[in-house]
């Protein structure tokens, strides 16, 4: 779970933010992880608002969680688009004239609370010998 707002107007690509765990992770009827363990993620793509009302982008992917035993790694990644402001440009346009183009669309957002999947790899499995 996204534990404080990431968007495309000021994040950068290689940001890092802080995630929280909102769900035990079980394994043989075992807490592995538990809930409240902190989980990081990076941004991996931003494309900020443009004008005649094009829409931000915004895309993010899972690194590790972190435990006492050291960080576990995880994936997932998850992807976000703002609104397109088409409406907006074109009452701009008739008002404004050209100036109505510069109307810009929505930021992208991950916004506190967003729930982003992520996988635990399964154990590497020794070589069977033969």
């Amino acid at each position: 779970m996204v534990t404080k707002e990431v968007d495309s107007r000021s994040a950068k690509e290689g940001d890092r933010f802080k995630l929280r765990v909102n769900a035990p992770v079980m394994t043989n009827g075992v807490v592995a992880v538990p809930v409240g363990a902190t989980a990081w993620g990076e941004v991996t793509y931003v494309n900020g608002t443009g004008a005649a009302g094009n829409k931000g982008r915004l895309a993010a992917k899972l690194l590790y969680i972190d435990l006492p035993s050291g960080p576990l790694p995880i994936s997932g990644s998850q992807g976000t688009e703002g609104k397109a402001n088409t409406a907006g440009v074109v009452i701009g346009v008739f008002s404004f004239g050209l100036l109505g183009l510069l109307m810009k669309g929505g930021n992208a957002h991950f916004k506190a609370g967003d729930i982003l999947t992520g996988y635990i790899s399964p154990p590497a499995q020794a070589a069977a010998t033969q």
